[in-house]
Order: C-alpha cells, then sequence, then structure tokens
C-alpha cells in the first residue's frame, strides 16, 4: 500500500475551504487525473456516493465509486474509492482562524485483485506524482 501527505494553506475560512472540497463532483476542477464525476443516489447509510472517472493505469478512462465515509464539518472528511483495481482512501482535515485556514491530507492507495496491473514498488514509485498532481490542484482550488 502506497501513502503520501501534504498540507495546503487556503486564503478561504475552514467552513468555505471544507465544503469546496467535500463537493466532489467538482473534483476535476481540481485534480487532471480526473475527466468526471457525477453524484449517485446517497447509500443505504445515507452517505454521499459519486462515480469518479479518472485516468487508469493504463492510460484509459476507469470508474471509480467514491463514498463520503465520515463527515464531521467543517473539520474533516473521508473519503473511500474503490474498483476491481484498487482501493483509494483519502482524509482531509481542516484548521482555521479567521480568513484562512488549512487542508491536511492524507491518502492511500492499495491495489487489488490477484494481479495487480503494477508492482508495489511501480506503486510506491508513481503514487507521489499522483499526489503531487491533487496537491497543485488543491493549493489553486482552495486559493480562488
Amino acid at each position: 500500500m502506497a501513502s503520501h501527505s501534504f498540507t495546503v494553506d487556503s486564503n478561504l475560512t475552514i467552513g468555505e475551504a471544507y465544503a469546496r472540497a467535500v463537493d466532489l463532483e467538482q473534483v476535476p476542477a481540481w485534480d487532471d487525473g480526473v475527466q468526471s464525476s457525477v453524484r449517485l443516489p446517497d447509500g443505504d447509510d445515507g452517505a454521499a456516493r459519486f462515480d469518479v472517472t479518472v485516468t487508469g493505469f493504463d492510460g484509459k478512462p476507469s470508474s471509480v465509486v467514491y463514498t463520503i465515509t465520515e463527515s464531521d464539518a467543517p473539520n474533516r472528511f473521508v473519503m473511500v474509492g474503490e474498483n476491481a483495481t484498487f482501493r483509494a482512501v483519502d482524509t482531509l482535515a481542516f484548521t482555521g482562524a479567521g480568513d484562512s485556514s488549512k487542508l491536511d491530507y492524507h491518502g492511500t492507495l492499495e491495489l487489488l485483485g490477484d494481479t495487480p496491473p503494477l508492482s508495489p514498488g511501480q506503486l510506491d514509485s508513481m503514487f507521489p506524482k499522483i499526489a503531487a498532481v491533487a496537491e497543485a490542484g488543491l493549493t489553486r482550488y482552495l486559493n480562488p
């Protein structure tokens, strides 16, 4: 399993930053690896769900269902994305004072199945690059 963490300073209040980030339909605005994101009906437990089309490891579009599994507005949320190839768990924690805030982002990516498309070493090498795209995008998105 690969993991990566980063911090983004924002000129938005904690509530504004949280609201922008938790709206997963807007992920294509800040993550270049995401082609589209569509809200699905909520899960049986009431959790928000999204069908997110990402660029797969083979360069082709791949569908991933993301679920907001934990939410404590405006402080923190956890989103879990899964398909037959991988499981991603991203924790976004927000702190703030006055007119600014900070996002602490921690993500993990685990390959699934008997014949994953990458070796563990390849995943460990690739994941920081994937996270850097999200970090740069969130830095722009949370500083409008």
